[in-house]
């Protein structure tokens, strides 16, 4: 059962199919309804089987649902603010009861609706049909959007994401007299430096950035300042493709089409996603998901199972000692280093199998995180032109120290690098050295 750790000073309210629940403003809307205890958000689009945020980041579909009359909006990327409506959609009955679940009963080892019946005079349109209400992800928004603003403009230096190496590049850059604007499609900066929950290197990267953001840019451009430095961060905003020079941005201030004299990419990573019985079930997270609920207050479940893979870390053993910390007598947290093998429920995690070595451990749990290797987000390094090399936990650029061709850079996570503050902090500093 999640939950939050501790009760909110002064929090505004949302509706969740019709229920107030509390919020802090501005956190993402999916933090609310897991600290509300729903953690079974969404339904599968052909099976309809129960769905929760698994990644935090826009990368799964767990927490899907219906916003203010918007269908399929990504809860985590989007801020809570006072009086929203959340409905969960794709079901008929209830969340909690979907009578379309039947699909999965009648169907276990799974079906193609494309070949059912197919052939059968009559009968196969009648299928194709039921096939086409029964599936999808909602129905159409209730009112039609306003059209938004399109442009084209320059920009100095554009940093694609905000988390620590994102941060670094930006504030050298600023502090060596270059203008900087850094954009994340998150609700706040800071990436996978939430997950370290104030450790003393990731916050003083947190905290120079955000002095950047608010301090007056240089007069000098040519002079280096320590502190007068200036970066504009626009969050809730998405690099959404390279097309040569060109990269288009699309956030709430309309879309655009920037040409940048040079363009950082600073993605991160994907949490790496096993194949196991059970992977889907509302309460299987990412551990690095898991801290970011918990840097909300906000636990992912009480009786937690932990599976720190080869090649994983450092999440999970932080999320563990985290727990201790700030629950020792209301979570109990199991660290297995080895493989998980099932999870167990019907609506969310009730039992868990994991394996180590040639002996396998079971678990009651209501929730289990997965540390394995992360894969480098390279969705936008390719589109820049990068050669990519293929190894056992992604594709990896190939390039000359970051540098992808004239204008274009990767940084961080998503080069390959390893999570390390130095080794960032290093990268950073290398970079902007010679842009």
């Amino acid at each position: 059962m999640a939950g939050r750790l501790a009760p909110l000073s002064n929090p505004i309210h949302v509706t969740f199919d019709g229920v107030e629940i509390p919020a802090a403003p501005g956190e993402p809307l999916a933090v609310s309804l897991v600290g509300a205890g729903h953690l079974a958000l969404a339904r599968s689009p052909k099976f309809h089987r129960p769905r929760g945020p698994s990644c935090l980041r826009g990368a799964c579909d767990g927490c899907l649902a219906r916003v203010d009359g918007a269908p399929n909006v990504m809860t985590c990327m989007v801020g809570a603010c006072d009086k929203m409506e959340i409905k969960s959609q794709n079901t008929l009955g209830t969340r909690e009861v979907d009578l379309l679940q039947m699909t999965d009963w009648f169907f276990p080892e799974g079906i193609n609706h494309h070949e059912l019946f197919a052939g059968v005079f009559g009968l196969d349109k009648i299928m194709m049909a039921f096939a086409r209400r029964v599936a999808g992800l909602g129905k159409l928004p209730s009112e039609v959007a306003p059209a938004r603003p399109a442009r084209r403009r320059s920009a100095d230096v554009v940093v694609v994401g905000s988390g620590p190496s994102g941060m670094l590049v930006a504030t050298e850059l600023a502090a060596r007299g270059r203008t900087v604007e850094v954009l994340d499609d998150a609700v706040r900066p800071g990436g996978s430096t939430h997950a370290f929950l104030g450790i003393d290197g990731w916050r003083a990267i947190r905290e120079r950035f955000e002095a950047a953001c608010s301090s007056p840019k240089p007069k000098n451009g040519s002079a280096r300042h320590e502190t007068a430095t200036h970066v504009r961060l626009r969050y809730a905003t998405t690099a959404a493709g390279i097309f040569k020079d060109d990269l288009l941005v699309v956030g709430p201030e309309g879309a655009e089409i920037v040409d940048a004299r040079a363009v950082i990419l600073a993605p991160g990573a994907h949490d790496g996603v096993l194949a196991f019985e059970g992977n889907d079930l509302p309460g299987v997270m990412s551990a690095r998901a898991a801290l970011g609920f918990l840097a909300h207050g906000v636990t992912v479940g009480y009786r937690v199972a932990v599976v720190v893979t080869e090649g994983g870390g450092p999440f999970g053993e932080i999320y563990a000692r985290a727990m201790k910390a700030m629950a020792p007598n209301d979570v109990s947290v199991t660290v297995v280093h080895g493989e998980p093998e099932a999870a167990i429920g019907v609506a969310g995690v009730k039992e868990v199998t994991l394996r180590k070595g040639e002996s396998t451990k079971s678990l009651r749990a209501d929730a289990l995180l997965v540390d394995a290797p992360r894969s480098p987000a390279y969705e936008l390094v390719a589109q820049a032109g990068a050669d990519l090399e293929h190894r056992a936990y992604g594709f990896v650029p190939r390039t000359n120290g970051g540098h992808i061709r004239d204008r274009f850079w990767v940084i961080g996570e998503a080069a390959g690098t390893a999570l390390e503050e130095a080794a960032l902090r290093e990268e950073a500093m290398n970079v902007a050295a010679r842009i």
